[in-house]
């Protein structure tokens, strides 16, 4: 895991005035992109990223523009950009979480799929520093559901917005039909014309 002192270190906190829990209405949207924009500059400069074992992206300005869309006006704004920068942690097994303390993380447990689900699995743990830093985004998969998750979000997820073709080709996947990129294509191109 990552010590929450370097979760500390890496926190951004915003210059917005405002706690980042009111809704997007709140704010001046001018002010919330130039806000990124510093955000990601503060990422891209952070040398202590290098030295995390865990892979990271910093998300692109485009999607988190694509975000604000999605959720204006009333989604709080810690929620809307709960993943500005986030880390991907494989384990072998979820049951290593248990051993963890994860007191200080917001937790959304996917392992079963999301309240919409479309076939991803997972947890992912947020963690923020105060109301007015934005918050920081562990995904943690095991390796089967990486694999898998990465199939959906680079053949799936930019094209097809219909949620139970990735129920149906996790069930594939989980019945042991599904066992490489090439079969995951075959099964999607079944599904529905791209």
């Amino acid at each position: 895991m990552i010590d929450i002192s370097i979760l500390d270190k890496l926190s951004y906190k915003s210059n917005l005035n405002k706690s980042l829990k009111n809704t997007l209405r709140k704010f001046n949207k001018e002010d919330i992109m130039t806000e990124l924009l510093d955000i990601r500059e503060f990422y891209e400069k952070n040398q202590l990223l290098t030295t995390i074992k865990f892979d990271y992206r910093i998300k692109s300005f485009q999607s988190s523009l694509l975000k604000y869309d999605k959720y204006f006006p009333s989604t709080e704004l810690k929620k809307c950009f709960n993943d500005l920068l986030g880390f991907r942690i494989v384990i072998d097994n979820y049951n290593e979480l248990d051993n963890i303390s994860l007191e200080n993380f917001r937790i959304a447990d996917m392992r079963n799929g999301k309240a919409n689900d479309d076939g991803y699995r997972g947890i992912h743990l947020y963690y923020q520093k105060s109301n007015r830093h934005y918050p920081i985004e562990l995904q943690i998969n095991t390796v089967k559901d990486r694999i898998f998750n990465d199939w959906l979000h680079q053949e799936l997820y930019k094209y097809v917005s219909n949620n139970n073709i990735g129920i149906e080709l996790r069930k594939k996947y989980d019945d042991g039909i599904i066992t490489s990129l090439e079969d995951f294509k075959g099964e999607l191109k079944k599904a529905c014309v791209i």
